[in-house]
């Protein structure tokens, strides 16, 4: 007997497509020194952004600008039932957001934003989430951040 055809491969549930994209030379150096930046190969930067592409909102609102600096905390809790550093930790995330919302981060940088201990970021993004002004794009991996989108208050 012969092995599987090509269309019942193809309908694998673990199949895997391979896709090339092309880009001139100033393109494929400025995508080599994000990658580096960010830490990681450039195999995997272009993956986590091609991943991205069905995540993007074509017509999701652009976040308006935002004043960190007239941002009150208190009054934010107590409006959207979060803690203090829940809400802390949303202004953070807000000033580091795209127009689009999104913001990558790790935790233990978001821990060292609001000055908590890490274990603590966990339950804080889940209270944002929970409460509607967070939503998680990408979970983190090792050796690559999560990606949230903010929510805005409007």
């Amino acid at each position: 007997m012969g092995g599987p055809s090509l269309t019942k491969e193809a309908e694998r549930d673990d199949a895997v497509y391979r896709y090339s994209v092309r880009c001139d030379r100033a393109t494929s150096a400025r995508i080599d020194a994000a990658a580096r930046k960010a830490g990681i190969n450039v195999s995997s930067f272009v993956q986590r952004h091609f991943e991205s592409i069905l995540d993007a909102r074509p017509n999701a609102p652009k976040l308006a600008s935002f004043d960190a600096a007239g941002f009150d905390a208190v009054a934010f809790s107590k409006r959207h039932h979060v803690t203090l550093l829940a809400a802390r930790l949303w202004c953070t995330l807000r000033v580091h957001a795209g127009e689009d919302g999104q913001i990558q981060r790790f935790q233990t940088v978001l821990a060292e934003d609001i000055g908590c201990d890490h274990a603590s970021t966990g339950r804080l993004v889940a209270a944002l989430i929970e409460a509607g002004l967070l939503e998680t794009v990408r979970k983190g991996k090792q050796g690559a951040p999560a990606t949230y989108r903010v929510i805005g208050e409007g």
